[in-house]
């Protein structure tokens, strides 16, 4: 019954110890986990997600990746000048954990989105000649743009230069210095200008006019084919849902030079209190509390970043970021209008109104097209290290379990990349071995399971054993524990009456289960029984 008595109350201990354990992990987990749908990921195909854009890549020959612990891990890409790193809305912040800061000392803020160790990743990305694409609205992308000077403005955009068809909150940009115009219900195709950079530098404008047979010999400007030669223009028409605007947080950078490559119209305003209405006037007060570009001048929506030379192309074509102020200019229903207007996107059903043509999947695959063509003997074919890595760690994950592994895989990351980490991990290891060693008793003086036969024999001093009669007693416990094969377990849950019985001598079991004082006489005789114990 005893035995019994142990076992459920081991199984009682074990199963309070992993129930406070999976307690207090469900506690950290579901602080980092966020509710809400997941959305602008690579990886799914409603019509709010990117998958479009990754199949395109795919077709063109280009491997695609994601990340879904954290950018530390662009440390470990071997060729970052053939590589671009997609940022497509940045769903969570950063999970604060301290870091060295600038200044040498422990610091525990960490910038919006990402922490301080991510940033510095992708700005090593960036040196090394890769290409960022970042796209957000109303998210968490304020830290990544900052460490570049700018900043994400987060209240929405509105604009005269808008899809009259759709809402207000559809609205028109060009990549261009000048903003485009409205002509009607449409954009005014004569006010398209050049895009500010790409103009005659651009990998596709460079092979305009030469006679391509088929697509696979277009490359990375297959998108561009058109009668069997590359017909390249850098006008971009971008439609964009719910945009916010780019404001320069610096005079200046020392990660690059910022050039604006897309502005609003004069007409546009910016919703600074949420309301849905626009009340701006000469100051921002209470009674007028939004912006105007009428007032501040044109607000810029997009800017791309290089070191010094972003019109370059070819080998030795520097790394590149570009900040777009929409995080959806990718999303399915706008980079696949088409498929989105015949219900590829929404279950077979068409939309009630259409989505307008737009240049954003052009744009988009000039933008791979520039970062990764870097051969100057003018192929259009991509390199064998080409790679285009998503960033779904900041996406929202529909599934539990999917966010509490994201999260584990960030930890793991996070302890085997950050030096502030690494070091916290091996002083905590560090002082947890020595409170082990610190906790742990000495042994017991070892004791062979014969040494009985010490009581008896031996030099002069042989006598002093006997008056230690607990002692003899546990050699003799030891020896029929042994004799029988049993554990200490095993022993120790064993009931009395088998004791008795594994025995089977009166006088040793009367010596045994009895706590009394013994003669020098007695014991002797004690010991000789012991000592021919077990033998017959």
């Amino acid at each position: 019954m005893s035995a019994r008595n142990r076992r459920i109350r081991r199984g009682a201990l074990l199963v309070g110890f992993f129930g406070t354990l999976i307690l207090l992990v469900g506690v950290v987990l579901s602080s980092y986990v966020q509710s809400g749908d997941s959305q602008l990921s690579a990886y799914d195909d409603d019509w709010n997600d990117i998958s479009a854009f990754r199949h395109d890549v795919n077709d063109m020959g280009i491997e695609t990746r994601s990340v879904v612990s954290s950018p530390l891990l662009l440390k470990e890409i071997d060729d970052p000048g053939n590589a671009t790193f997609v940022i497509s809305g940045v769903e969570k912040d950063a999970f604060t954990m301290p870091h060295f800061g600038e200044s040498g000392f422990i610091e525990f803020d960490e910038p919006d989105g990402y922490s301080t160790a991510e940033i510095e990743a992708i700005v090593d990305f960036y040196k090394a000649n890769g290409t960022v694409i970042v796209m957000d609205d109303f998210g968490f992308s304020s830290g990544l743009a900052a460490a570049f000077g700018w900043e994400f403005n987060g209240n929405q955009l509105y604009d005269s230069l808008y899809a009259p068809t759709l809402n207000r909150s559809f609205v028109w940009t060009c990549l261009q210095i000048e903003p485009c115009g409205m002509s009607n219900l449409t954009v005014d195709i004569a006010s398209h200008k050049s895009h500010p950079l790409w103009d005659g530098s651009h990998p596709c404008a460079m092979a305009a006019g030469e006679a391509i047979v088929s697509e696979e010999g277009a490359g990375l400007c297959a998108h561009h084919l058109e009668a069997g030669m590359i017909s390249y223009n850098s006008t971009y028409q971008i439609l964009m849902n719910g945009p916010t605007i780019l404001e320069n947080a610096t005079k200046s950078s020392k990660l690059g030079v910022s050039q604006a490559i897309a502005s609003t119209s004069k007409d546009a305003s910016i919703d600074v209190n949420g309301d849905g209405e626009v009340m701006v006037g000469q100051e921002q007060n209470e009674e007028t509390p939004d912006r105007a570009a009428s007032i501040e001048g044109n607000f810029v929506v997009a800017v791309e970043i290089c070191e010094s030379r972003c019109e370059s192309a070819g080998e030795g074509i520097e790394g590149r970021v570009i900040f777009v102020a929409d995080g959806s200019i990718l999303s399915n229903a706008m980079y696949d209008y088409e498929g989105y207007n015949k219900g590829d996107y929404t279950g077979g059903s068409t939309p009630a109104v259409e989505m307008p043509a737009n240049d954003n999947r052009k744009w988009a695959l000039d933008v791979i097209a520039l970062a990764l063509l870097t051969d100057t003997n003018g192929s259009l074919e991509p390199s064998e290290n080409a790679l285009v890595i998503f960033d779904e760690s900041r996406h929202s994950q529909n599934a539990f379990l999917g966010e509490s592994y994201n999260m584990i895989y960030w930890i793991l990351v996070y302890f085997t990349s950050e030096s502030m980490a690494m070091l916290v991990l091996f002083v905590g290891l560090f002082i947890a071995f020595e409170a082990v060693v610190i906790k742990k008793k000495d042994p017991e003086p070892w004791r062979h399971v014969f040494s009985i036969i010490y009581y008896g024999f031996g030099d002069a001093r042989r006598y002093g054993y006997y008056a230690k009669s607990n002692k003899i007693k546990q050699v003799f416990l030891s020896r029929v524990r042994n004799n029988n094969g049993l554990t200490r377990e095993e022993f120790d849950a064993m009931p009395a009456s088998d004791l008795q019985q594994m025995i089977n001598d009166p006088v040793l079991v009367k010596f045994v289960f009895e706590n009394r004082d013994y003669s020098l006489e007695q014991m002797v005789t004690i010991v000789k029984r012991i000592k021919v114990w077990g033998k017959t």
